[in-house]
């Protein structure tokens, strides 16, 4: 359920982010909804560790065969 926040910003930022909302298509209030998100959010490493799996290296494919080995994945 969405509820409304009173905020008190100097109005240079209120104009910046006004523009930069603009420029991305997206609303002001989102923009300031997806900042808390990130502060209290789950990291990067949090949410995506383990997810992704390495793909079977190609015999002749010598940099991927590289690069597993020289972190440790082989």
């Amino acid at each position: 359920m969405k509820e409304k926040l009173t905020l008190t910003i100097d109005g240079a930022a209120i104009k910046r982010a006004k523009a930069f909302a603009k420029k991305e298509k997206t609303s002001l209030s989102q923009l300031v909804e997806r900042q808390f998100n990130r502060l209290g959010g789950e990291s990067f490493v949090d949410k995506w560790q383990g997810k992704f799996k390495l793909p079977e290296p190609d015999p002749d494919d010598h940099r991927m065969n590289y690069l597993l080995k020289k972190y440790g994945y082989r």
